[in-house]
């Protein structure tokens, strides 16, 4: 009587390659910055944490944005470089202001004493009072 043992190994060949290779990690992705144009702080609106809102207007190259910032209390920090959110709205600069350029009926104007005044078809819906 003869016994034969046999052995197996069904892993695939390129397996062992795969696990021993070094996994890439992605490089942290670098967020827009621009030039601060201005902060305007909105005193009807608050966060859904009950904090207060302010508006931070930002020029990169030929363009604008606008984007909500939301602080604590009187804190309010603007860096002269701020960040560029990607919810960011991109206005368009005219001779009256800013416009959206996704909803041109959508303006942004600054009146003489500073303050930012936006408009929706034409008509008034908030007055910001000018921080920076």
């Amino acid at each position: 009587m003869m016994l034969i043992f046999s052995a197996c190994d069904n892993k695939p060949k390129n397996q062992e390659a795969k696990q021993s290779a070094p996994v890439a990690v992605p490089a942290p992705v670098q967020k827009a910055t621009g030039k601060l144009v201005g902060v305007w702080y909105d005193e009807l609106i608050k966060s859904d944490k009950g904090e207060q809102i302010a508006y931070v207007v930002i020029s990169k190259d030929k363009q604008f944005f606008i984007q909500a910032i939301a602080f604590p209390g009187t804190k309010l920090v603007v860096s002269d470089v701020p960040e560029i959110d990607p919810s960011a709205t991109e206005l368009t600069k005219t001779t009256n202001g800013y416009v959206n350029i996704n909803n041109n009926a959508e303006l942004y104007k600054v009146d003489k004493a500073g303050n930012l005044l936006i408009y929706d078809q034409g008509e008034l819906v908030m007055t910001c009072k000018k921080v920076m």
